[in-house]
């Protein structure tokens, strides 16, 4: 901080080239309590006159038994390039005689230095002010002495400007976790409670300072030009401040952790500019155990989308904070081919670098494709669908049919979206649990009065509807998209592990094989029931055979079909059923072969598991992860671990990794079997979806949306980092906010 001299005019404490020549009480006062314990850095590149530059040697006294001993009381002025003397510059009357330079305009010879420092030290007008230099400090230190009063309102003065930057720090932290824009079109602080212009923030300030007494006073004695600390600039200053913090937080905490795993994706925002997000996974230990984390770093602006360009931004982006990619143990992104692809992707090309970064596709993201592609296998499938959106569609383009619809229904139609299969089974289910009642409001749309354009389309919808083909397509899909949809939302959990996604992989494929086997029949079972309760015929439509005209000198007729309409429906069905099947086993490869490597290490295994079939697990294992693990230690520890452990606890039989490794921290043995607790640490990095991501876009549409299309990257990212990791946020003390706030530059201190 500094003192306020004039309307344009701050005193800096530091440099004594700046003090006016006559100083009074209050800012000798403010000069002596900023300068204990201050230590003076020395600048001394610029100091050369005549061919001389000071030397570091002339700011320390070489005694007689050979100690030396620091002169505080000399200051070198980067303003003036002149040596003074703190103590008399403060103390010495102007009106005494013989006054040195040291305690005037500043010594600047250089070549008398050496003469001139020691008999000044020596003299008695010197030791005269330098007593009187450390009884002000002892008085200030102790609350002693003439000056107290002063100090007492300096005291008060600062404690005040601490409350108020308290109440605008809460202020700024509300806004930013709520995602709520700052500014208004009406920023004038004599305007604030008057205009509905002001914005939030200010609008906030007035209504804090109904309950906050400092930040009233700060109001009411506001004067046009002086300190508010309500403007962007300081709103950007805190905001960085804060942001810095809880990066700084998480880093610590990755770097603590050692093992990480890399989860990166993209998305344009409303700006038309490509954001990537960079989410970190790692294993947090503490008193409580151990932590699956999934910790945001910021958004990168991506100008170029190639492999090569996205992976030299996450490089630098590791090396900007400080993330060793030696330590990275996975790896996963969605299955775009620039950072999928086996060549020349980005995975590629951080695994050429560190072989042990492992990658596993978005598990969540390729679900969602395998149900994509199984659902355009057929023109029958696309049609059901497009009937299933057009039926939203039409009732959501009138705001009449949507209030009919809403009384006949306890739960609206719902849209679908071709890259969130969540969404489609929302859909789906929503139609299934009320096609009569959406039959019903057709039927009573249909004798309203609807223009010739919506009545020709509600004619195909209820036709499309009300046919038995359409229900026996609704039962089966609502059946299959349940059994995906209730797999891709646990996927999709921060803390899973790969063992715990492979299990669920592995029953939504024995759900979907039962399916076609048995639960084909059975749906269609329940859609003649159905059909019949709606008064539907439950039978397929029946379509003529199209007979080829002969040409000449063919004799044999066209053989027709002679399978039945119901049977090529199941057979179309268990088409979809065999290439869900097909692409489940297909994609998820990866995450299989991560599971087996790990499988020694879940509680079934390893107390059941026979001691040479364990070894051969761990060597396996360890040729993969040389660099982490110890071989030999870690069969020994392996095998002591299993006959001790056991005795300590024996639910460890059926325990997950996440339970063992809790185990190992909460009883201390992390030093016994280190190596074992390292392979539970990779084991439980391993990422399993970038969902993470995904989730941090929501954040980017609420905080850069069309009105805030212009917010800068910098303030972007503070403001995201601050909402997402607000519980990080919310652990910072605002005493050190206001702290590096202050020692950022040098704010103003008004004495009354």
């Amino acid at each position: 901080m500094s003192l306020k001299l004039s309307e344009n005019e701050t005193l800096d404490f530091k440099d004594c080239g700046t003090w006016p020549e006559k100083i009074i009480d209050s800012q000798r006062t403010y000069i002596v309590k900023m300068r204990m314990n201050y230590i003076e850095k020395l600048d001394l590149t610029r100091s050369e006159r005549e061919g001389r530059s000071v030397n570091v040697s002339w700011f320390f006294k070489n005694l007689v038994n050979g100690n030396q001993c620091r002169r505080t009381w000399l200051s070198y002025s980067k303003s003036k390039n002149a040596l003074f003397c703190v103590p008399c510059k403060l103390f010495l009357n102007s009106n005494e005689k013989n006054m040195s330079k040291l305690a005037l305009d500043g010594f600047i010879n250089w070549k008398k230095v050496s003469e001139r420092i020691p008999e000044h030290e020596n003299s008695n007008i010197h030791k005269k002010c330098f007593c009187s230099w450390k009884m002000l400090e002892m008085s200030i230190c102790e609350g002693k002495g003439i000056d107290i009063e002063l100090q007492n309102e300096i005291k008060l003065e600062e404690n005040h400007w601490r409350l108020v930057l308290k109440a605008i720090i809460d202020i700024i932290m509300h806004l930013a976790m709520e995602n709520s824009a700052f500014r208004g079109t009406d920023e004038l602080v004599s305007n604030i409670g008057k205009s509905n212009q002001s914005g939030k923030f200010l609008n906030l300030v007035n209504l804090v300072s109904h309950y906050n007494e400092p930040l009233k006073i700060h109001l009411e004695r506001h004067k046009k030009g002086s300190v508010t600390y309500f403007s962007h600039e300081i709103q950007n200053e805190f905001l960085e401040i804060i942001a810095n913090k809880v990066r700084n937080t998480i880093l610590s905490q990755i770097k603590s952790a050692t093992y990480y795993s890399l989860l990166f994706d993209c998305t344009p925002d409303i700006s038309h500019e490509e954001q990537m997000s960079q989410v970190i996974r790692y294993v947090v230990v503490n008193e409580n155990g151990c932590e699956i984390v999934e910790s945001f770093l910021g958004f990168l602006q991506v100008f170029k989308k190639t492999g090569e360009a996205i992976t030299e931004d996450i490089l630098r982006s590791l090396s900007n904070h400080s993330i060793d990619l030696s330590y990275c143990r996975g790896q996963s992104y969605d299955n775009g081919a620039n950072m999928a692809g086996k060549w020349k992707g980005v995975q590629a090309r951080i695994s050429s670098i560190n072989s042990l970064a492992r990658f596993i596709p978005c598990t969540a993201h390729s679900l969602n494709l395998v149900g994509l592609y199984a659902a355009k296998c057929s023109p029958e499938l696309e049609k059901f669908f497009g009937i299933v959106q057009k039926l939203f569609n039409f009732f959501s383009s009138s705001t009449q049919r949507w209030d009919i619809l809403k009384e006949h229904l306890k739960l609206s139609l719902k849209s679908y979206s071709t890259t969130r299969w969540s969404a489609k089974q929302r859909a789906v289910k929503s139609l299934y649990l009320q096609l009569g009642q959406v039959i019903h409001v057709c039927k009573l749309l249909k004798n309203s009065n609807l223009c010739e354009e919506a009545s020709v389309e509600l004619n195909g919808l209820l036709k499309g509807i009300t046919s038995f083909h359409f229900i026996c397509m609704l039962i089966i899909w609502n059946k299959i998209l349940t059994a995906i949809d209730r797999v891709n939302v646990i996927l999709q959990k921060q803390n899973i592990t790969i063992d715990l996604a492979t299990q669920h992989l592995k029953g939504l494929i024995n759900f979907i094989e039962k399916f076609r086997e048995e639960g084909i029949e059975e749906a269609l079972d329940e859609s003649k029931q159905k059909s019949t309760e709606l008064s539907i015929e439950p039978v397929f439509p029946s379509i003529r055979v199209r007979k080829k005209k002969k040409m000449p000198g063919e004799l044999a007729e066209d053989e027709s079909s002679t399978l039945s309409e119901e049977n090529k429906f199941k057979i179309l069905m268990k088409n979809v059923c065999d290439r869900i099947l097909n692409g489940l086993k297909e994609r998820f490869d990866s995450i299989d072969e991560a599971a087996k490597d790990f499988s020694f290490l879940d509680g079934k295994f390893l107390f059941s598991m026979p001691t040479i079939q364990f070894k051969k697990h761990a060597m396996d294992f360890c040729i993969k992860y040389e660099k982490d693990i110890d071989k030999n230690e870690l069969i020994l520890e392996l095998d002591s671990f299993t006959q001790h452990a056991i005795q300590l606890d024996n639910k460890l039989i059926d325990a997950r990794p996440h339970e063992i490794l809790n185990f190992i921290l909460k009883n201390g043995l992390q030093e016994a079997y280190p190596n074992i607790f390292t392979a539970y640490q990779i084991f439980l990095t391993l990422p399993v979806t970038s969902a993470s991501c995904e989730r941090s876009f929501t954040k980017l549409k609420l905080i850069k949306s069309y009105l805030r299309s212009t917010t800068k990257q910098t303030r972007l990212n503070d403001l995201s980092i601050i909402s997402i990791e607000h519980q990080v946020a919310k652990s910072i003390d605002y005493e050190d906010i206001i702290n590096e706030f202050a020692s950022k530059k040098s704010r103003k201190i008004i004495i009354k």
